[in-house]
């Protein structure tokens, strides 16, 4: 049995005219995202990160290429 470690960290982006929020937790060591829009999570697939920084990297470079795949405005505030 693996051994979940509660801590998380939370991270607001606003892409375009959407708004997601991002959730990392730690789970064996390694980070995960949650990426949340208006309530609804987003399915991914991106792989757990050893460090915070490359998970939230990750997870804004996932909901960047989301949005821009669906053809709305750029630019990105956090």
């Amino acid at each position: 049995m693996s051994s979940f470690d509660l801590r998380k960290r939370d991270m607001k982006v606003v892409y375009g005219d959407r708004s997601f929020a991002l959730r990392a937790y730690r789970d064996d060591q390694m980070w995960c995202t949650i990426i949340v829009e208006n309530r609804t999570p987003i399915h991914h697939l991106l792989a757990p990160a050893a460090d915070l920084a490359t998970c939230f990297a990750a997870a804004v470079g996932f909901v960047a290429a989301t949005v821009d795949a669906a053809g709305e405005s750029r630019g990105i505030t956090r």
